[in-house]
């Protein structure tokens, strides 16, 4: 079948959900780890944490259509590198410097550790600090992003129903071995198989799925399995709010979140990435340093939110949407000067 339009909801949706994480992380998030000088600060966005699911759903639907575009697995691999790195190596280079010049150590890290993170590999070593917080995110999309080349590499990747069905059964595999025995390795093996949001982007591959086939009763089936996963190895509440995204998506399929297209949602979908990558820690500092000195309403968090976003948006125009297109050109020229096949003969 054809590749249908990519939805502007969806990506909107992305952008709704980079709102809730920074809400939450300067509200709840930083009253739980450093507290906020005004007592009985406002606990409106505690839901926000669950915005980092419904990135993974997105994520799930997103990548695999990507893969199911892309002519290779290295073309794929570079495809997204050229679309995370230039951001990132900038975010981590501003977030490093901001923080190193503040009061907060508990955020600051070595430069040593700081030159690792710019690989984005920092999680996949022991004993290396983040730059950011947010980060954490970022090796489970990258453990996903593996996968999904994977598949690429050995021509599976239109086989969806085997591919999640055995992920899924690996997953449960994992979960119920470490709750059996429960050691540090099978702790490092669910948390490095990302087993704890597997089911997260399998309901966003099933929703691909649908976008593309139609609603069949395997994948609504899938995405059931999905639910009740969730309930046995995540919790309840984190299943309502799976329920709550997995309904979005219906009705985004359906043509009823229209409104999501409008140019403010596109807006925040479309520097959503650089959003999440500047707002953390960054944001901690302001609130800090406007705290010491008085200004502790929480009206003025409308500060480092109107801040973020204009970092955001600054890194989108001036670092990631050149560099992505002069890469991509790049890229584009010496790929059809050298296709893979001529490539391998020279």
């Amino acid at each position: 079948m054809s590749q249908k339009k990519r939805f502007t909801e969806i990506d909107a949706l992305r952008g709704l959900a980079a709102i809730a994480v920074i809400l939450f992380h300067y509200t709840t998030y930083y009253d739980g780890r450093f507290g906020h000088l005004k007592d009985g600060y406002i606990d409106w966005f505690w839901f926000g944490e669950y915005g980092v699911q419904l990135f993974f759903i997105i994520s799930g639907f997103v990548i695999y259509m990507s893969i199911m575009r892309a002519r290779s697995a290295s073309d794929f691999a570079i495809k997204r590198s050229i679309r995370l790195y230039p951001s990132y190596m900038f975010a981590v280079v501003l977030t490093f410097i901001i923080v190193s010049m503040s009061v907060m150590d508990d955020l600051k890290v070595g430069f040593g550790e700081a030159l690792i993170n710019m690989t984005m590999l920092q999680d996949f070593f022991t004993g290396i600090d983040r730059v950011d917080g947010v980060y954490w995110t970022l090796r489970v999309e990258l453990t996903f992003y593996v996968l999904m080349g994977v598949l690429l590499l050995f021509g599976k990747a239109k086989h969806i129903m085997p591919v999640t069905l055995g992920w899924f059964a690996a997953s449960v595999l994992i979960q119920v071995i470490h709750r059996t025995v429960d050691t540090e390795l099978t702790s490092i093996i669910r948390e490095y198989s990302i087993a704890s949001f597997s089911h997260m982007f399998i309901i966003g591959m099933m929703f691909y799925a649908i976008w593309q086939h139609g609603h069949r009763f395997r994948y609504h089936m899938v995405i059931a399995m999905a639910v009740i996963y969730d309930i046995f190895f995540q919790s309840v509440e984190n299943a309502m709010f799976t329920l709550l995204f997995i309904a979005l998506f219906h009705m985004i399929l359906a043509g009823r979140l229209k409104f999501l297209s409008s140019k403010v949602f596109v807006f925040f979908g479309t520097i959503s990435y650089p959003v999440y990558l500047v707002h953390q820690n960054i944001g901690y500092v302001m609130i800090n340093r406007m705290e010491s000195t008085g200004l502790v309403h929480e009206i003025y968090l409308l500060i480092p939110i109107g801040t973020s976003i204009l970092l955001a948006y600054a890194l989108h125009r001036l670092i990631e949407q050149p560099s992505h297109d002069a890469l991509y050109r790049l890229y584009k020229e010496r790929r059809d000067a050298y296709p893979e096949g001529a490539m391998m003969k020279r």
